[in-house]
């Protein structure tokens, strides 16, 4: 599969929900897990990152609705779609990744940059 062979449905929720490949990751590792409980040193290990990096990258997917939290001083999470159609939308990308991993991290790196977007994320207040 080729980039070009990449479904529309995905590369629209790329376009629309996947912001970097710190999120793809952190997403694709936890959908992988069914049911298991991920807490954010075990992700930050598992995708190589810091676990408040994996922290705010897994409060940003239960924000998006795709995951749940146990929620106080050491959560963890689970993916836990809203709806089918999203559960739907992330098995399609997962499938996509396993077959052309390098066409859907290009989609994140090569999609134009949307102006509006990025002047209003320099004003999101963030709990670092």
């Amino acid at each position: 599969m080729s980039q070009g062979e990449i479904s529309e449905s995905v590369r629209s929720f790329v376009a629309q929900n996947i912001e970097s490949a710190e999120l793809l990751e952190t997403l694709l590792l936890v959908h992988s897990g069914g049911n298991r409980q991920w807490t954010p040193e075990e992700v930050a290990r598992t995708i190589y990152t810091v676990p408040a990096g994996a922290t705010r990258r897994l409060e940003q997917l239960v924000e998006m609705r795709l995951l749940s939290s146990t929620g106080g001083v050491n959560p963890s999470y689970r993916f836990a779609p809203a709806t089918a159609a999203l559960r739907a939308q992330v098995d399609e990308l997962a499938a996509a990744y396993r077959a052309d991993r390098v066409g859907v991290i290009n989609l994140i790196y090569n999609r134009a940059a949307d102006p509006l977007r990025s002047f209003s994320d320099a004003f999101k207040l963030r709990k670092d």
